[in-house]
């Protein structure tokens, strides 16, 4: 059996990995292959860390919210251990120095227990780069894709209708809002709503135990978490959008927040583009998730 005979909301792993990813579409518009989004929140991380240098006070205290200048946007696409390089003249790295650490309050979710609110370092300059976590097979069959990011106008210059998109180059990106099915001004610009969520509660994702620094068996299975999409907030040269997982499913802008780059306050939810044609395994295992099989012999 391959990828594009299973049905969009299955949940597919690599056979290397226990990461979990969900299909969110097949051919989605704007992309090529089957869409795939993991299934939790995999890391806990800012999304660019402070520039000291930006002479730009803002991206020089907060970060910088142009996806295509972020560090998680570099992170996420590399097979690297020393993955880091800075890609614009004052960019910086994502290091402890570089980034707020504050903790993130869930004061209103009342399934939260007090050892549930999280603190720690939650730089990523040292962390292997997203991509080591998968076979070389599994790499091979992830697509280049086009990916859609607005930026916002140059102040003082007019406008007809929405900017031109900056298509950014990325075998591994976060979601936009409009993908999530929010932000529906920016349909087209930074693509269009997947069918998965069309369900709202395939937007709800807890996050892996690893990623908050707490045990495999500690059970988040009732737990929403935060996590960022590459959507800057609008009118905003300092603000990020992130989703507001809190089991809030109603078709509406209202569960999309706002938060400075700089802060380590949301989660990592990548997505990417696979090869349609990749082996999966003929029937799932006892949780449900069909295998993929990106190389060697099943099992091996």
């Amino acid at each position: 059996m391959i990828l594009k005979d299973l049905p969009i909301g299955t949940k597919v792993r690599e056979e290397r990995t226990s990461l979990v990813f969900l299909i969110a579409d097949h051919n989605h518009t704007g992309y090529k292959g089957t869409t795939l989004i993991t299934d939790c929140a995999i890391k806990l991380a800012s999304i660019d860390g402070a520039e000291p240098d930006n002479p730009k006070d803002s991206i020089k205290e907060f970060g910088n919210n142009f996806y295509p200048h972020s560090n998680i946007h570099q992170w996420l696409n590399s097979d690297k251990a020393d993955w880091y390089m800075p890609i614009h003249e004052y960019d910086a790295p994502p290091s402890s120095d570089n980034i707020d650490h504050g903790r993130v309050d869930f004061y209103e979710s009342p399934f939260y227990s007090e050892e549930a609110k999280f603190t720690g370092d939650h730089s990523y300059q040292k962390d292997p780069g997203f991509l080591t976590w998968f076979s070389q097979g599994f790499r091979d069959r992830i697509l280049e894709s086009e990916v859609h990011c607005y930026k916002e106008p140059t102040p003082g210059v007019i406008h007809f209708g929405p900017p031109e998109p900056y298509k950014l180059k990325a075998k591994v990106f976060l979601l936009s809002a409009p993908e999530m099915g929010f932000e529906k001004n920016k349909n087209g610009t930074e693509g269009f709503r997947f069918p998965l969520f069309h369900d709202g509660r395939m937007r709800v994702a807890a996050p892996i135990p690893a990623a908050i620094g707490r045990p495999d068996d500690y059970n988040y299975d009732d737990c929403s978490f935060y996590y960022w999409l590459r959507t800057p907030a609008a009118g905003s040269y300092t603000m990020s959008m992130y989703y507001n997982s809190d089991h809030k499913v109603g078709d509406n802008n209202g569960a999309s927040f706002r938060e400075m780059p700089v802060k380590a306050a949301c989660g990592i939810r990548p997505a990417l583009n696979l090869d349609s044609d990749a082996t999966v395994s003929d029937v799932p295992d006892k949780q449900g998730v069909y295998t993929l099989i990106c190389g060697g012999v099943y099992g091996k």
